[in-house]
């Protein structure tokens, strides 16, 4: 009950400001002025008339035009040179010229391209009249999506994309203010790659991915929503990020939603445009593999045809081929147990049972000092198509598939210590010793492919003027298959036990140096002899997720007049998920075998590496074929282990069912736009896996089924006051949810095992969505076609926020004890966001003199600030100051520069440090990602029209990745380094 006054109070205080607001202004007509128009889908030759009486505005048309030739509808307040571009986008007319209260319209030339012919009138008709020319086209410019939409909304044009030194769309999506981009939160893999993005500081597990508004398959078990770094940006006619999601939207989007708007080939013609790079990281053949060169090839290719131009086709392709070499340090492990702190005395009073205040009183220890090499080859491709039929003016019709193809080939080289015995301090508190020890060398295989499908069906009815039907059908398919073929060597293995001795030779002095370990090992000599190091295990993991999404919506328009309208439609959305692990361990039988299969010295490579974490130990890298045939070669001499406990628990099948309806409507003018509306979603989920039994210490695997499911009833109320014809403001409050990610909900249980530690992560199937009541205010200011200044501030209230815990304890594996590190989802008490977000663009400074005229700048900045509430592992509570993936700013800055020939852009992003895991054990072991900055440079030069030379720059000043934690951030978890990648290549435009 007091929920529903809190929003009646609200709506109330919003119309009443609505009102007060809209009396004050006395209208005032003019061509370029804000007016109120009601114009429906009809032949061109009568959608002109409506236009002319409503602007009040005289039109002539230059050429002469078929008559199936049809208008787009325009309704509400706006700027009447923009109502003119909405009702002549893609009909292949233009303005011509202006004058007074005259406008000229004719056929464009891309028109004539495709075959449409124009009349001589056109010159006469340009030559009668003196006026500032408008060129109107169907291709979206970089500010009107914004400005019209009746939510907040920031876009990217496909012009931008392609001018911005980005390999996929989500990199070019960092560029948007309030977006953050994120390298892969598997720290078993490299960083090389950026695949998601936050939204004013929330990622994936909280936005929706779609393709023309329908949704996008993820084969994630992390996150709910799709990676973007499978999408090519040449397909894209616009990137949309929708920051107020109505009643309209699924609400899938507390921070908001990311629509892709495919190009259309009523809006480009006929063309063609292509592009071929080839380059090279800085950073590749520093590891094993030799350096190879990077590739990019893509294109889009776009034909209106038929006797009447009634039909349009696009296909667009794309392929990258992309090297890279990093040599990080993982001191902190993937869990965060690679620090423990000791008190005076040499006892620990770390993890598992510290409190932070024991802990403030010790000194750190590094307790598992690591090094990672890795070498990546990574692949990409797709292959988009899309069909449009546009017979009348009353109905049109789309069709648009695609294949998005890519496969990750990792290496992984891995060097371990790990401490044991007695710790003494040394001279001061980052310095100390440790008696005993193990070291282990290892390699990794673990390719990866992804492979996605989809294909969506849209069709659009006019049924009167007035009255419109849009129905929308998608089928999307997505598939993840990883492997991970581990094979490791160890000092003082006892192959009868499968157990590690702590011998004094590997014991080590360390020191820490702006929180990165340096150790020393006790025998140096003992550590760098390979004959010292026998066979632990060969490991064979497969990790597999199949995700299927069908969507199915209609939606009803009613224009009712006078400025009103109603808007109703219903939605359903089928999701089945299936995920499974595979996981088959081979040990030697015992000592006799063991010997047999020999020691490390017998598979290495020739190259060697230099440590990090230990500069003068040698860094020995296997010739990862022969390691393998020591087993494919001698299967006698191995033995497996039982894996079931971690392969039963991971598998889980999830059937997810969205059943949806909403009804909006609105009322508009000049200088008002009010909607208000509800969605009442119903969501129902269907689960099945295996459950452990264990009875008289066996454990018995049966499988379960069980159900959920929840009601929603969310309002939506947005206002759009025109201040004056150039400026806005904007005012909404809405109500969304998160759904639970799919593994979350599959309560799937993964288990890993390095010899000493067991790391298990495992779902939560009581979780319940978070949902979050959202206020948005912004200030938006148009002074020139060109010109761009926004301000907006927002609160996001958010309830049972989902976040991942992790905590210590024991767990017994064939028959013995090992310390385990636990990690699952919780829902939080509560949680909150707010933010200010603002921009600046001028793309060009037109009237300052000479070449200073065709520079252009462009400026936002984003502050956040979350929080959510933690309960800890002895039911305490603590507030912890930022939500996972939240940077505490973002900041872009872009220089350009563009003439006849030549363009070329500087562009600087900048973001904060954001929370990257959290503790339920201590405060001290939760991670931050750091601050970092990215460089990026762009030229190209305009041979002749057809023809283009491009050259790019990313990440100019190499800077890579560092995630901390600590009681004041002061020690590494992981540093991974990031290289400079150049490109050069050529870009063909042809003129059909």
């Amino acid at each position: 009950m007091s929920r529903f006054i809190h929003h009646t109070r609200f709506l109330s205080a919003l119309a009443f400001s609505t009102t007060c607001l809209a009396s004050g202004f006395v209208p005032h007509r003019a061509f370029g002025q804000s007016t109120a128009f009601s114009i429906g889908r009809m032949p061109i030759s009568r959608a002109i008339v409506a236009y002319g009486r409503q602007a009040n505005m005289q039109i002539i048309l230059a050429d002469p035009v078929q008559k199936s030739i049809t208008g787009n509808a325009v309704y509400g307040s706006m700027d009447s040179k923009a109502a003119l571009a909405k009702l002549l986008a893609g009909t292949g007319l233009e303005v011509i010229s202006t004058h007074d209260r005259l406008i000229v319209i004719g056929l464009r030339k891309t028109a004539a391209a495709a075959g449409i012919k124009t009349a001589s009138t056109r010159q006469l008709a340009r030559d009668a009249t003196v006026s500032e020319n408008v060129n109107v086209t169907g291709k979206r410019d970089n500010t009107s999506t914004k400005r019209y939409a009746s939510q907040i909304v920031d876009t990217l044009s496909a012009a931008q994309m392609r001018t911005v030194p980005d390999l996929s769309v989500v990199e070019a999506a960092r560029r948007i203010v309030g977006i953050s981009v994120m390298p892969s939160t598997d720290d078993n893999r490299s960083d090389n790659n950026i695949e998601n993005i936050t939204i004013r500081g929330l990622d994936n597990s909280y936005n929706l991915i779609t393709i023309d508004g329908a949704q996008l398959a993820s084969a994630n078990n992390t996150y709910r929503g799709a990676r973007l770094d499978l999408i090519p940006s040449s397909m894209l006619g616009e990137l949309q990020v929708l920051k107020t999601v109505d009643a309209y939207n699924d609400p899938q989007g507390i921070g908001g939603q990311v629509n892709m708007v495919t190009k259309s080939a009523f809006d480009y013609g006929n063309s063609f445009d292509t592009q071929l790079l080839g380059g090279w990281n800085n950073l590749a053949g520093s590891v094993v593999q030799p350096r190879h060169e990077n590739w990019r090839v893509d294109g889009a290719l776009t034909r209106v045809f038929g006797r009447n131009k009634e039909f349009g086709f696009v296909l667009s392709g794309n392929y990258q081929e992309l090297h890279s070499a990093s040599h990080a340090i993982l001191p902190g492990d993937t869990t965060g147990d690679g620090w423990n702190y000791y008190s005076a005395s040499g006892a620990s009073v770390g993890s598992p049972t510290n409190t932070d205040a024991q802990a403030a009183k010790g000194s750190a220890v590094p307790v598992r000092s690591q090094d990672y090499a890795f070498d990546d080859a990574y692949r990409r491709y797709s292959l988009t198509g899309k069909f449009q039929y546009r017979p009348s003016s009353r109905f049109d019709l789309s069709v648009f598939g695609g294949y998005f193809h890519t496969l990750d080939q990792e290496t992984r080289n891995e060097a371990l210590s790990m401490p044991s015995g007695t710790w003494t301090q040394g001279a001061t508190p980052d310095t100390g010793s440790v008696t005993t020890g193990q070291y282990q060398f290892g390699i990794t295989q673990q390719p990866e492919t992804q492979r996605t499908w989809f294909v969506n069906g849209k069709i659009h009815y006019d049924i009167n003027d007035r009255m419109h039907l849009n129905f929308l059908a998608s089928d999307s398919i997505a598939w993840d298959d990883s492997y991970r073929t581990m094979i490791k060597y160890n000092t003082g293995m006892n192959e009868n036990t499968n157990k590690t001795t702590y011998q004094p030779a590997y014991g080590y002095n360390y020191s820490v140096n702006n929180g990165a370990p340096v150790i020393a090992l006790n025998d140096l000599s003992a550590a760098n002899d390979a004959n010292n190091y026998n066979p632990r295990y060969w490991r064979f993991y497969g990790f597999h997720v199949k995700n299927d999404v069908r969507f199915l919506r209609g939606d009803w328009r009613w224009d009712v007049g006078h400025g009103f309208w109603l808007n109703a439609g219903v939605t359903q959305t089928m999701t089945h998920v299936d995920n499974s692990q595979t996981y088959t361990q081979y040990i030697p039988k015992d000592a006799i075998t063991a010997a047999e299969i020999g020691n490390m010295n017998e598979v290495l490579a020739s190259k060697v590496l230099t440590m990090e974490s230990a500069p003068r130990l040698k860094f020995p890298i296997f010739n990862y074929q022969e390691a393998l045939n020591k087993l494919l070669n001698n299967k006698s001499l191995f033995k497996t282990t039982n894996t079931t406990s971690t392969t039963k628990p991971a598998y889980y099948h999830l059937q997810e069912s969205i059943t949806a309806a909403y009804f909006q409507t609105g009322w508009h003018n000049r200088y008002v736009s009010l909607q208000g509306g509800f969605r009442w979603d119903h969501t129902r989920a269907d689960i099945g896996n295996f459950n452990g039994m264990t009875n008289s210490g066996v454990t018995d695997y049966q499988f379960e089924t069980r159900g959920a499911g929840y009601d929603y009833l969310l309002p939506s109320v947005l206002a759009t006051f025109n201040v004056s014809p150039t400026m806005k403001l904007r005012a909404a409050f809405t109500e969304t949810v998160g759904r639970p990610n799919y593994g979350d909900y599959g309560a799937a249980t993964s288990t890993t095992f390095d010899g000493a530690t067991v790391n298990i992560s495992q779902g939560n199937p009581n979780l319940k969505p978070r949902h979050s009541w959202n206020y948005d205010l912004s200030y938006e200011w148009y002074p020139q076609k060109d010109t761009l200044v926004t301000v907006g501030i927002f609160y996001k209230d958010i309830h049972d926020e989902i976040y991942t815990r992790t905590s210590y304890g024991n767990v017994v594996m064939d028959g013995s004890t090992y310390a385990a590190v636990v990690s699952e989802p919780l829902n939080a008490s509560g949680a909150g966001m707010r933010g200010v977000e603002m921009q600046f663009m001028r793309q060009r400074f037109g009237f300052l003199p000479g070449i200073l005229k065709n520079f252009g700048i462009s400026f936002n900045a984003t502050f956040l600030q979350g929080f959510y509430e933690e309960t800890m592992d002895d039911s305490t509570q603590r507030r912890v100051h930022g939500l996972s993936n939240q940077p505490s700013h973002i900041y872009n800055a872009s220089l350009f520069y563009a003439d006849k020939r030549l363009e070329a852009r500087v562009a600087y992003n900048r973001i904060g440090k954001s929370l990257y895991s959290t503790s339920g054990t201590a405060s001290w072991q939760d991670m931050w990602l750091q601050e970092r900055g990215q460089l990026d440079l762009q030229v190209s030069y305009r041979f002749y029209k057809w023809l283009s030379a491009t050259g790019q720059v990313q990440n100019l000043t190499g800077e890579g990745y560092e995630t901390r934690m600590g009681p004041r951030e002061n020690l590494i978890q992981d540093r991974h380094p990031a290289g400079r990648s150049v490109w050069l290549g050529l870009r063909f435009q042809p003129d059909f």
